[in-house]
């Protein structure tokens, strides 16, 4: 296991400088992501194991890319923000480090359990911690991963021929939450009010995505053909994504939750 073999992860840092070599000292990109989504959730060793490549990954890439001409981009590894007070921050001598969190409310049953509206209260609850955790002289933060799907249902999203919390076919589910159909795949199963929904759901969590320091769209959901609840593409052909991103049809919904309504949710 990965995070369990020092010799992998020294493995992987020789690769990062290499990767920074070829193309972070060229101007290509403008940041490098050192991993995508480690797994602080399964404790143990991983917390502090995520924490000592972070650092170990920052140093090489600086090392390549001195002077903070590339950012460096670390994620919370699903432990939250506020896990990593004051580290890879100014105050600490880094320079040009980016915090990534993903917010996803359909990977466990409380988020599952949700309903449309209550999706949607929790969209606009994301944003002040994140703002804060900036404020308070930490990295900059951005939400670098996010959907309008409020289930599980898109073929294939829990892995190959593995099916779905929301209707029970994922391996030991024992709660189901309903059907997937006209929950996922093309969007003319799609009812007027989940379009609506989804347009709403789209709104709060680019907000909130804008209370903090901005927002990437799940990466590779520009075109997923088999899932149009994922798909930017669709979304803006169906209209519950606006082909102008500052465009609001429900501009006040981020200000009708009360700061103090903001509840945190379990990650998977």
């Amino acid at each position: 296991m990965w995070g369990v073999t020092p010799q992998n992860v020294s493995r992987t840092l020789d690769l990062l400088g290499s990767l920074a070599a070829d193309i972070g000292a060229s101007g290509m990109v403008d940041g490098i992501e050192l991993l995508n989504e480690p797994a602080g959730f399964l404790q143990g060793v991983w917390p502090a194991t995520i924490q000592r490549f972070w650092q170990g990954g920052y140093d090489v890439v600086r090392d390549v890319v001195p002077g903070g001409n590339i950012t460096v981009v670390i994620e919370d590894a699903f432990l939250g923000v506020q896990s990593w007070e004051g580290f890879l921050n100014a105050a600490s001598g880094a320079v040009n480090v980016l915090m990534d969190t993903h917010e996803y409310q359909i990977f466990n049953d409380a988020q599952l359990a949700l309903t449309w509206d209550q999706h949607i209260t929790a969209g606009c609850q994301i944003g002040p911690p994140l703002a804060n955790f900036t404020a308070e002289g930490n990295i900059w933060t951005i939400i670098g991963e996010w959907s309008t799907a409020p289930t599980d249902c898109a073929m294939w999203l829990n892995g190959r021929n593995i099916g779905a919390r929301w209707d029970g076919t994922f391996p030991g589910q024992t709660q189901v939450f309903g059907n997937c159909s006209g929950l996922t795949g093309n969007s003319s199963t799609f009812s007027d009010d989940y379009k609506t929904f989804l347009r709403k759901y789209w709104e709060v969590q680019v907000d909130a995505g804008e209370e903090a320091n901005g927002w990437i769209y799940c990466e590779t959901a520009w075109k997923t053909e088999s899932a149009d609840e994922w798909s930017y593409q669709k979304g803006l052909e169906g209209g519950w994504i606006p082909k102008d991103p500052t465009e609001r049809a429900f501009p006040d919904l981020l200000k009708s939750i009360p700061k103090t309504m903001r509840v945190k949710f379990t990650k998977a």
